[in-house]
């Protein structure tokens, strides 16, 4: 029998991009392709790619030129363009980007062997469905992620109508998982040696209003088979207006689910956030704040923030400065407003020009700074349980992470051992925090 094709994928965005990624990996593996991680010895290459705002859409085009260049060099025969670059803007990629061989959108994740197929034929084709699909527990993965670590996608798609926002229209409407279906997932990564496995979704706390019937996240987390799991399960991107009481005391009350509340405010100011089409205010979001430090003290608490939205003044911005003085956020990032094609807020006026917008994004960073070192000082003396993941190159120490920081998002805890004692990569210590920095911590190996 001939061998079929090696095949690499290269994949940009979020993580619940890298899920669809992983998700194709395996569909081609379990049909009979062999995965390679490296670039230059893939027959077939896929590019899985961002589209939310345009630096996303820039990289995107850049690493398919990139990695095409390898039909010269390499021994690569067939290039695929998978992902929301080609939702959201085929007719002009399909003629701007000839090197692609087969586009492949969102909804047709499960095509992807038969992409892989009609791009190694020397057809060039597009395969698009409607935003339905969603994978499920029996669905093959291949995990591209360190063993020890998973994201699990417990729903799909967005109902959400904010207005600088392209998700919806890039991944259609939300739908959620059954229950069982994720408990079936995570019992299988929990096996495969997973600790730390990270719930994800557009907005994971509207999860299981489409089930019937209905279900929430805050039924989800009480059923999860975490009994006698040791590891951490991590809850991502959280809607403000759907933090209730009830989730964080689910939190709160389940041993496995770390007290880490990932929660993008955008911004403060009534005036903006309607403009965005989202809800709140500053005085709801500081009660919100203070409602989960109450019930959960160590909580650890990230937020996003959008600056330069359109008809922002400076006395808005003002009140998004005083809001995170007194929010005292563990972790906070900055974006600058991009005008996105398609959105409504595109065709706002008072647009702010992009040097005021950049102004601003630094001066909140500046500001978090600050926040961050005092927050991390506080954390002096105090024992932190460490996910170990790497030795560092001097090999004079490890980095990890405590339960204050998200994969690939947040800072790194400093590792180091007493009597140079060796730590293992995936697993857990107990350490000492010695030293604070801006965004890490330094610690030692506890001995007691």
């Amino acid at each position: 029998m001939t061998e079929k094709p090696t095949v690499a994928l290269v994949s940009l965005g979020c993580p619940k991009n890298l899920v669809d990624s992983e998700v194709m990996l395996g569909l081609l593996e379990q049909a009979g392709y062999s995965i390679v991680e490296d670039t230059e010895q893939a027959q077939v290459l896929i590019v899985n790619t961002c589209a939310f705002i345009a630096p996303a859409e820039q990289e995107a085009v850049e690493a398919i030129l990139d990695v095409a260049e390898l039909k010269e060099t390499g021994q690569l025969k067939a290039l695929i363009c998978a992902g929301c670059l080609p939702q959201r803007h085929l007719d002009s990629i399909r003629d701007e980007l000839p090197e692609v061989d087969v586009f492949l959108t969102p909804g047709a994740v499960d095509q992807v062997v038969e992409a892989v197929q009609l791009a190694l034929k020397g057809q060039r084709e597009v395969i698009k469905s409607p935003l339905t699909y969603i994978y499920n527990a029996e669905t093959p993965r291949w995990r591209s992620t360190p063993q020890w670590l998973a994201y699990l996608k417990v729903a799909e798609g967005c109902n959400n109508r904010c207005s600088f926002c392209t998700v919806p229209s890039l991944r259609g409407p939300y739908r959620s998982r059954p229950v069982d279906d994720i408990r079936d997932e995570l019992a299988s990564l929990v096996e495969e040696g997973v600790w730390e496995v990270c719930l994800i979704a557009q907005d994971t706390t509207n999860y299981g209003h489409d089930l019937e019937p209905p279900a929430s996240l805050v039924q989800l987390l009480d059923e999860l088979p975490t009994r006698d799991y040791d590891g951490w399960i991590r809850i991502m991107y959280m809607y403000p207006s759907r933090v209730s009481e009830a989730l964080i005391e689910a939190v709160a009350r389940a041993d496995a689910v770390v007290p880490y509340f990932d929660i993008p405010f955008q911004h403060v100011a009534s005036a903006v956030l309607r403009q965005m089409r989202r809800p709140g205010n500053t005085e709801s979001y500081l009660r919100l704040i203070n409602q989960i430090r109450q019930i959960i003290p160590k909580a650890a608490l990230r937020t996003t923030f959008i600056v330069g939205f359109p008809g922002e003044t400076e006395q808005d911005f003002q009140l998004l400065l005083d809001c995170v003085q007194e929010a005292r956020f563990d972790r906070l990032a900055v974006f600058r407003y991009w005008p996105e094609p398609g959105t409504a807020a595109a065709k706002l006026p008072d647009q702010v020009p992009e040097e005021v917008a950049n102004q601003r994004q630094e001066e909140l960073y500046s500001v978090q700074e600050d926040i961050s070192l005092a927050n991390n000082e506080r954390l002096v003396g105090q024992r932190l349980r460490v996910l170990v993941e790497r030795e560092l190159e001097e090999g004079d120490g490890w980095a990890g992470r405590s339960y204050r920081d998200a994969p690939e998002i947040d800072g790194e805890v400093i590792i180091y051992a007493e009597d140079n004692n060796t730590l293992e990569l995936g697993k857990f210590v107990w350490a000492k925090v010695e030293k604070a920095q801006v965004h890490d911590l330094e610690v030692v190996v506890a001995t007691d």
